[in-house]
């Protein structure tokens, strides 16, 4: 008992005693990261709110969201907060179980955070490359499922340490508990691999192509629109007639006019006449303008959508990479403390910032928000701005 509560004083001591000699360093990065927290947790439960009270979020794209959002918000409530605590004692005092269980819930949370964002690669891709099949590969069943199997898939790697394959604790010279990559060298190299540079490389594959693919169709809307607005401003009926009967449906099924295709039997067979044909005709140019431009615009907001998210995410980690980096070809005591505190908050500010982005970049959200911040009821009326539906990004 008397050894209980020395140890008890000891460490209220060491810890009263780093507080008296704070550095600004250390003051500075705890005033962030509790910045972060308070962010990232308001942010993401008001995404989970948003899906919760707006119908039209609840979507098969929406379910990746909401699992992100878990993501990020599970990781701010059971790590940042310890991270916080080291800031300010720069070493581990609390028990080494801690130490350990806040260990695996970092590289189990991180493992599941990169999967939730290979899930958004798999599920865009289905969405720009063959999206006749979205409806029936992306059902809501299958893609709960699917991340189900990802959790599972995490978890199994991260527990390997409680039963004797690798080790975790605290990393001298970070903030945090982790996995001890300098320990089991097999196990942390396997981990790293399964876990983050296959899902890393897969990932960053499938963007490319969606990046390609949504640039190429948006080319060709671009210039069907072109060469159909052309045609409306006079070049004549049979160039007319030629220029909607070549826009043919595309292989890929993902810009479609086909419909639009007008031939003289069809006009005929409609009961119109030469006399009026012109006027059909110009009817229908127009409106494929129309359409063009919806799909185009649509496009567009797809592409910066996919790119802010991929992009925050790249951005907030690359500080951290320089750090491991660093510590792999020197050490990681000596890697710099200013870079160790700016690389952990940038870590912990991915998690601020996707509610922020759904916001600015999609009007379904950022309506829901507003809603649920100004307490307004939820509307029922019909979505004009288009739902989160395979057209949208989150």
């Amino acid at each position: 008992m008397a050894n209980k509560s020395s140890s008890r004083f000891q460490a209220n001591l060491s810890y009263t005693d780093a507080v008296a000699s704070l550095t600004d360093g250390s003051l500075l990065s705890v005033i962030s990261l509790g910045c972060v927290m308070a962010f990232a947790t308001f942010g993401n439960i008001l995404v989970l709110l948003a899906v919760y009270r707006t119908k039209r979020l609840r979507t098969t794209a929406a379910i990746l969201v909401v699992n992100l959002a878990i993501v990020d918000l599970s990781i701010t409530i059971t790590v940042v907060p310890f991270v916080m605590a080291t800031a300010v004692t720069q070493q581990w005092i609390l028990p080494w179980a801690i130490c350990k269980l806040t260990g695996f819930i970092n590289a189990f949370l991180t493992a599941g955070q990169i999967m939730a964002l290979v899930h958004f690669s798999i599920n865009r891709y289905i969405a720009v490359a063959l999206p006749h099949s979205y409806e029936t590969k992306c059902t809501k069943q299958a893609t709960i499922f699917s991340v189900v199997l990802s959790w599972l898939y995490s978890l199994i790697w991260t527990l390997m340490p409680f039963f004797g394959w690798g080790k975790l604790g605290f990393i001298h010279g970070t903030l945090f508990c982790n996995i001890l990559w300098s320990e089991e060298i097999a196990y942390a190299i396997t981990v790293q691999v399964m876990c983050y540079f296959l899902p890393c490389i897969m990932g960053g594959i499938l963007y490319l192509n969606v990046y390609r693919l949504v640039r190429s169709q948006g080319k060709k809307v671009f210039e069907t629109a072109t060469s159909i607005e052309l045609t409306e401003n006079g070049s004549g009926k049979e160039s007319t007639e030629s220029n909607l009967s070549t826009v043919t449906a595309s292989p890929s099924g993902a810009i479609s006019f086909h419909n639009l295709a007008v031939s003289r039997d069809d006009i005929t067979e409609s009961g119109f006449t030469d006399d009026n044909r012109n006027a059909q005709v110009a009817q229908t140019c127009a409106a494929a303008l129309r359409r063009a431009r919806r799909r185009k615009a649509m496009e567009a907001r797809v592409t910066r959508t996919l790119l802010a998210v991929v992009m925050a995410f790249v951005f907030c980690w690359i500080p951290r990479g320089i750090a491991n980096v660093w510590a792999i070809f020197a050490s990681r005591e000596d890697v710099p403390r200013a870079l160790e505190y700016i690389s952990t908050v940038f870590v912990f500010l991915n998690g601020a910032v996707n509610p922020v982005l759904y916001a600015a970049l999609h009007q379904d959200f950022k309506h829901a928000f507003i809603r649920i911040l100004w307490c307004h009821k939820p509307k029922t009326k019909s979505n004009r701005n288009g739902a989160f539906t395979n057209a949208s990004v989150s």
